[in-house]
């Protein structure tokens, strides 16, 4: 059963990396604390994360199709799996970091509809912080699939041919 919630983590992992990307990550705030505006993350630099949060949920699918087919030899499978997804979510959590977080707290002008330019500065939303959980998740998920053992990979796809103990 450990395979298969790992699976399922990696499957929400990559959910969670895509949601982020439409949820308000940034609001800007004028020096008054009104919000003039709600960033996206897809707004900011498009649809990068999620690409590689769906390359990690296809990798994941391909795993569960190759321990269904022939779980003796998916242990390369899940090894490969693993490495795929760990570093599709390392590489969202750098975006993170060097590309999403730095704009938190920073001041700039901001052309308001009507107001012309006026100073805002970005505050954090929920959006970003999907992102950062998201691609932890896969991180991790990434490591746990990269260890699983050929009579766990069994336990990975559809019921038939096994028998009731193995669950």
């Amino acid at each position: 059963m450990n395979a298969r919630l790992t699976v399922i983590t990696a499957l929400l992992g990559s959910l969670i990396v895509v949601l982020s990307q439409v949820v308000t990550a940034y609001s800007l705030e004028d020096q008054f604390g009104v919000d003039m505006a709600n960033v996206t993350l897809f707004d900011k630099h498009g649809p990068m994360t999620a690409i590689l949060a769906v390359i990690a949920g296809l990798a994941v699918v391909f795993l569960i199709v190759a321990a269904a087919n022939a779980a003796s030899e998916s242990r390369p499978v899940a090894l490969v799996t693993g490495i795929v997804v760990g570093g599709m979510g390392l590489a969202v959590v750098l975006v993170f970091l060097f590309v999403d977080l730095p704009d938190i707290g920073d001041t700039g002008l901001y052309n308001a509809p009507g107001a012309g330019n006026l100073d805002a500065t970005g505050t954090a939303a929920a959006g970003l912080w999907l992102e950062l959980v998201g691609g932890m998740v896969l991180l991790l998920a990434g490591a746990a699939l990269a260890t699983l053992k050929p009579d766990q990979l069994a336990t990975i796809g559809p019921a038939r041919n096994r028998s009731p103990e193995s669950d």
